[in-house]
């Protein structure tokens, strides 16, 4: 009995595929964790990143079996093409904030900021897409692993050949760490793109509602007195930093050059100063951009456009 148990064990290990072998490894690097030791962090960060992995390999799979049906086909390109049109407005919305005007006159700086704020949009809209094929996935598991019960077979969009129930509640045990690791890694790159006023206060005020109407025992959300707020899995705390409002972002500094070198000119025919670049707005008023020392690095303003003509006798 032993020896036929073994053997069949080590076929079942035999049938395991790369995500399989991702989530047991994610899971015992989880379980090798102190949840009193704080330094620890890094490795809950690996055990997202390891698991993320495996999933993201399943719904590839997944996407790709989507991508074969026209309805499938349809489904995809409307979700980026919304996605590219949300990322163009939110283009527009950064250059009005940097620069104090409409974006209409700004038609290389507008295709920039979106190409450069896209694939955080994309990479987002990516995840809620998947999001909602894991979730659909494994309901659509458990009720065929009911229907087994009753000896009713229906076909599994998974490719597990063994360890099936395991492997799905690793995977809802790991979904967590996978989503706190995509917030750190997009979180950096969400505070430049960060446009809308009083933000920060408003995800804090979110944040000390969930405080007190989401806690329970394996996910915690809570607010700190300083700019951090602290995201805690199974006791393991995560400290997510905001960033300062007054801080000065690359993402602008990165803008406002593109403005200043590329959408400028340096000579105009309204009158201006000679350090300054131009812009017509309309026939009445220019944009004057200025290289200082501020954090931005730039001074934009808007003046009324006075002919340059030579004067003449």
């Amino acid at each position: 009995m032993p020896t036929r148990f073994i053997a069949s064990f080590r076929k079942k290990l035999s049938l395991l595929n790369v995500s399989q072998w991702l989530y047991f490894i994610a899971i015992f690097i989880l379980l090798m964790q102190d949840d009193q030791n704080i330094d620890q962090i890094s490795e809950l960060l690996w055990v997202g990143a390891i698991a993320g992995i495996g999933l993201i390999r399943e719904l590839w799979n997944a996407f790709n079996r989507i991508w074969e049906h026209l309805l499938g086909k349809g489904l995809i390109l409307v979700l980026y093409a919304a996605t590219a049109n949300f990322a163009l407005a939110i283009s527009a919305l950064k250059i009005n904030v940097i620069t104090g005007i409409e974006p209409g006159p700004f038609i290389f700086t507008l295709g920039f900021a979106t190409l450069i704020m896209l694939p955080f949009w994309m990479l987002l809209s990516t995840v809620v897409f998947f999001s909602v094929v894991l979730i659909a996935a494994n309901l659509w598991l458990v009720i065929g692993v009911l229907l087994r019960i009753v000896r009713v077979k229906i076909q599994m969009h998974w490719e597990d050949k063994s360890f099936v129930f395991i492997t799905m509640i690793l995977r809802l045990v790991l979904i967590p760490y996978v989503i706190v690791s995509i917030v750190f890694i997009a979180l950096p790159y969400a505070r430049q793109i960060e446009i809308f006023e009083q933000s920060i206060t408003f995800f804090k005020s979110a944040v000390q509602e969930g405080e007190e109407n989401q806690q329970n025992d394996n996910v915690e959300i809570s607010g700190q007195d300083s700019d951090d707020v602290t995201i805690t899995i199974n006791n393991r705390p995560l400290i997510l930093s905001t960033l300062e409002e007054d801080q000065t972002k690359w993402l602008d500094k990165l803008i406002a050059g593109f403005v200043y070198h590329f959408e400028t000119y340096p000579k105009s025919a309204c009158q201006k100063l000679t350090n300054q670049r131009s812009l017509p707005i309309d026939e009445n008023l220019v944009l004057l951009v200025t290289e200082n020392d501020s954090e931005l690095g730039y001074e934009f303003s808007v003046g009324p456009c006075k002919g340059n003509f030579p004067e003449t006798e």
